[in-house]
């Protein structure tokens, strides 16, 4: 196993990217979230918001034309591309058109909400095989290729797989139980196995470098994550640091948890463990982010 490190506000600090007084939205980046589908859709808006609370200059959400009115009514700072849709899930035909789109950005999040079919298979493979972009594969994007996993061997961009103990329990084929006692190592063998870098969620979420030479260990965080939609919010937010960290997903993940996890601790003073939402959580973010900015 490589080495080990706790993430604390110090060192959030030190990753925590500068603004330059010049700065316009392109300095901060393009970020592409493909996401939702009719049983899933506030995904989308809490993924949304993850991206632009970190940072991001510009983000587009790519999603099934069938949820537009819905997204169009709750979203309003990000750029929308509605793509062609069959049963309330995206279709393959979309392909065209998100690959218009990828060229055009820098990071992009896969997998929040899509749902499972064969198409959705389709899709994840030739965007896992042919994207050249930082790419973040989070939820369905990975239960779909949970039974064909050497795909990510062969694709062209670094790639973050960001699962809970469940997720990669459909990835390695083994029980939740098992993870959890030996977290480190798994981590650990994937990222070595498939040259990814993985974020594993739960209590003290681990993030391990591709080449898996530094597992990060992130403490922030409390029950109040426990709750659908919270890696949603985490894969945004990941998402918006992306550029302002030259493309670095690792580092990225590890602020992205850290910020995520101090959020809920925020949120859980004022409303409790229980009622803390993934909602809640983002409106923290800026409160967050200027803690770690003015700390000692």
């Amino acid at each position: 196993m490589g080495a080990k490190f706790l993430l604390d506000y110090k060192k959030a600090k030190e990753l925590l990217p500068k603004r330059p007084f010049d700065a316009n939205k392109g300095t901060f980046g393009r970020v592409l979230i493909v996401a939702g589908s009719t049983k899933m859709v506030g995904c989308c808006e809490l993924a949304v918001k993850g991206a632009l609370r970190c940072g991001a200059g510009l983000v587009t959400l790519a999603f099934p034309d069938c949820l537009y009115m819905p997204l169009a009514t709750r979203l309003t700072e990000n750029t929308f591309l509605p793509l062609p849709s069959k049963n309330g899930k995206l279709s393959a035909e979309c392909l065209p058109l998100l690959f218009k789109e990828i060229k055009k950005s820098d990071v992009v999040v896969f997998g929040c909400g899509l749902g499972k079919n064969s198409e959705i298979r389709e899709i994840a493979k030739e965007i896992i095989l042919s994207c050249e972009k930082p790419l973040i594969l989070d939820a369905d994007g990975l239960n779909v290729i949970a039974d064909d996993t050497e795909v990510l061997k062969h694709s062209k961009a670094k790639i973050l797989i960001t699962p809970h103990p469940g997720e990669m329990s459909r990835l390695i084929k083994k029980d939740v139980e098992i993870i959890q006692n030996n977290r480190e190592k798994i981590v650990t063998d994937f990222a070595k196995t498939y040259n990814v870098n993985v974020l594993l969620k739960g209590h003290n979420t681990l993030i391990c470098k591709a080449d898996a030479s530094i597992v990060c260990v992130n403490e922030t965080g409390n029950t109040g994550l426990s709750k659908g939609g919270s890696g949603d919010l985490l894969s945004g937010m990941i998402a918006g640091l992306v550029p302002s960290l030259n493309g670095n997903l690792y580092q990225a993940a590890c602020l992205g948890a850290y910020i995520h996890g101090l959020a809920a601790e925020l949120v859980s003073k004022r409303l409790s463990e229980f009622s803390t939402l993934p909602s809640d959580c983002a409106e923290e973010i800026g409160c967050v982010i200027k803690f770690i900015t003015e700390s000692e």
